[in-house]
């Protein structure tokens, strides 16, 4: 408890005099040049200054700064944020060391979800985002809005979406490694109650991994569609509806692991990354009643992804020990949610309360088909499995102001899930439970600038059936893995406090999150290999607790009109509670995975002149354990980016070179024993993320 205290003292000092200095010099009834970016993630529009918890934004902007062209090279520029591929993109998102590694036989519930216009494309990973409006990253449990999807946090996404006149933007990138992307977006109005957008991206790369055996550089390539479309459409007053459409269209190599531990392959039978997904949602906003507006989307996707790999990572002909064999999984996935709420109005209030009322539905249907070799039949296999999952979940929070300055929020979820799953190997199971979710949160708001607040909240997860377990289970010899059949949901306590601050010009604005956190029925990923071959047997299992906690810290300077600077760090102390892995390995006490110590991005945009911008950013992380289930770490790494660019008028031109310093940056690892050239010694197996990036960016904007 004694770093827990001085944990909360470092917050209070480091933030409070700013917040205080800020409540001294303004106004409370001046609130006109306050951050005008509202964050709409949440059940009503405020700020992220305004709201209790810690939440970062960034726009279209800051994606320009660090011409980020996928989500997973935005990542390291949050506090306590991190993920892990396993696949050709960044797809698993963990946040204050919380989040899943990877997802093979069995079906996950994300601990971090993701939300793009409203739709859950939880455990899809990342489209493109050349027309991203705005990012908001939620950390730590957020039951009461989301659900189970965001038991450590949420990621909500929100594209551009119709004007009321002409806008357009049309921009060109080309790289290094045979890379490419072609944006294009245009919105206008039919009239005044009739609105459209359209967005279409295509990216192509090569890849990073070069392919001795096949004598290639593009088995690792990116190939990808994106597409979206929304039509607004007002025919009252009070009614505004939203047609939201999107398409994706993925084709991406898979080549990612080296028996050389490099980004020199020997795989003579690659694998694939593909995604086919489409998704439609209506969305309402009814403002008619007098006592409450009506919120509402219904969404539907449908998702077909074929991933697989070369699993001996080698060639026929590589060591008289070898063995040659792949591993192929077929997915498909539909669903159809409902979220519907009433939002007060004034004259709808309880007394002086504020209140939010609602009723979330979801169906989601999951088809696996596995093409592996069976190394006890000694012949090519086929596994099947489908799991049902259904969801119903009730949320209400109420907003009572208990002075002039104190607020006090209050929410509740109450979940109810049943699953049906049934496979090829005759196991029938039907899952079921009722989750709850909650938040407590005190807020002082000295002015509008200023807030300090101390938060408590409950998130869940779902459990489920470990399938492939069961599967396995038959041979003799895997008999323990009777006993995880299936594995049981996972609580996160959460306990918070913050304060922010900005000055009314925005020239200065800090915020600080100190919080500590308990996880019960933590669910960590086991590996059964009991003949010491090729053949894993993969589940889920509960350890007894988990505990994670930390402070996090993001700061933004204008020094003068040329000169503005940027800082996020964090950090995360994490340990596994009682855990003694299936194989008789104790890990009981040790930090958990994808838990970096620290973590810290800095950045500086210097206005040399009206038309020429310099953007300079470094990011830093901590090393980290790459699984609950071994000691692996990743390597503590640096990465600078730069950016040189110049506007002419509705051009603008860039040159500029992410990881310049061409570091090698761990997304996935494993710690096995693969290679028969040196009798199959286990050694740490990762995947890396890209190197040096050389490129050049223009755009038009009309």
């Amino acid at each position: 408890m004694r770093f827990s205290h001085s944990l909360l003292t470092l917050s209070i000092l480091s933030a409070l005099p700013a917040a205080t200095a800020f409540a001294q010099t303004e106004n409370l009834a001046t609130a006109a040049a306050i951050e005008r970016i509202t964050v709409q993630g949440d059940f009503r529009r405020q700020t992220a200054a305004q709201l209790a918890g810690s939440v970062s934004v960034v726009t279209e902007q800051d994606l320009q700064r660090q011409s980020v062209q996928h989500l997973d090279q935005l990542l390291n520029q949050f506090a306590n944020l991190n993920y892990s591929a396993g696949a050709s993109r960044g797809r698993f998102i963990q946040v204050r060391g919380i989040g899943e590694r990877s997802e093979f036989v069995d079906t996950i519930n994300p601990s971090v979800g993701i939300l793009i216009d409203g739709i859950d494309y939880s455990g899809l990973g990342i489209s493109g985002i050349s027309d991203l409006a705005q990012l908001e990253v939620f950390r730590g449990p957020e039951a009461t809005r989301f659900g189970a999807n965001a038991l450590a946090g949420m990621l909500n996404l929100t594209t551009q979406g119709p004007t009321d006149r002409a806008e357009g933007k049309i921009s060109l990138t080309a790289a290094n490694y045979g890379s490419y992307q072609l944006a294009g977006q245009f919105s206008n109005a039919i009239n005044s109650q009739l609105g459209y957008s359209l967005a279409l991206e295509q990216q192509v790369s090569d890849g990073f991994i070069k392919n001795s055996f096949l004598k290639r550089d593009d088995t690792n390539d990116i190939d990808e569609f994106t597409g979206r479309f929304k039509l607004a459409y007002q025919p009252t007053a009070t009614l505004r509806l939203q047609l939201i459409s999107h398409l994706v269209d993925q084709d991406n190599g898979y080549d990612a692991f080296s028996l050389d531990r490099n980004r020199t392959t020997l795989s003579d039978e690659p694998g694939q990354d593909q995604l086919r997904s489409k998704a439609l949602a209506v969305h309402a906003d009814y403002s008619g009643l007098r006592f409450a507006t009506v919120q509402g989307q219904l969404s539907w996707l449908d998702a077909a992804s074929d991933y697989g790999f070369d699993e001996d990572w080698s060639y026929v002909g590589l060591h008289p020990d070898e063995y040659s064999t792949t591993d192929r999984y077929l997915r498909n996935r539909e669903q159809l949610t409902l979220d519907y709420r009433l939002v007060s109005t004034p004259e709808g209030r309880i007394g002086e309360s504020d209140w939010v009322f609602g009723l979330y539905v979801a169906s989601k249907e999951f088809a696996l088909t596995r093409q592996f070799w069976n190394w006890d039949l000694w012949q090519a296999d086929v596994f099947s499995s489908a799991l049902t999952r259904s969801n119903l979940a009730l949320y209400s929070e109420l907003s009572s102001p208990l002075t002039n300055n104190v607020t006090l929020v209050s929410g509740i979820r109450l979940e109810r899930y049943e699953d049906d799953y049934i496979d090829t190997s005759g196991n029938n199971v039907s899952n079921s439970d009722t989750m709850w979710g909650a938040k407590l949160s005190l807020n002082y708001q000295l002015n509008p600038q200023a807030l300090i607040y101390v938060l408590g909240s409950r998130g869940y997860k779902a459990g489920g059936v470990n399938g492939d377990a069961l599967a396995k289970a038959a041979d003799d010899s895997l008999n323990a893995l009777l006993s995880k059949a299936s594995f049981a949901p996972e609580t996160l306590y959460n306990a918070e406090f913050g304060v922010k601050g900005s000055a009314r010009d925005q020239s200065l604005v800090t915020r600080v999150a100190a919080f500590y956190m308990w996880r019960s029925d933590m669910q960590v990923k086991g590996w059964l290999n009991p003949n010491s071959g090729p053949q894993f047997a993969g589940f889920i299992d509960n350890a007894g607790s988990g505990r994670n906690y930390g402070i996090e810290i993001e700061n933004r300077l204008q020094l003068n009109p040329q000169l503005a600077l940027t800082l996020s760090a964090s950090w995360l102390k994490t340990t596994l509670g009682n855990y003694v892995t299936i194989d008789g390995d104790d890990f009981s006490g040790r930090e958990q995975a994808q838990a970096p110590r620290f973590s810290y991005s800095l950045g500086a945009d210097w206005f040399l002149t009206e038309a020429v911008t310099l953007n300079v950013g470094l990011q830093g992380k901590d090393a980290f354990y790459y699984s609950d289930g071994h000691n692996a770490r990743s390597s503590r790494y640096e990465l600078l980016n730069l950016r040189l660019s110049y506007q002419l008028q509705h051009w603008q031109l860039a040159v500029w070179s992410r990881n310049a310093l061409d570091q090698d940056v761990g997304v996935r690892g494993f710690f096995f024993g693969n290679d028969p050239r040196d009798g199959y010694q286990p050694h740490v197996y990762e995947q890396f993320a890209e190197p040096r990036r050389l490129g050049i960016s223009a755009s038009y904007q009309f």
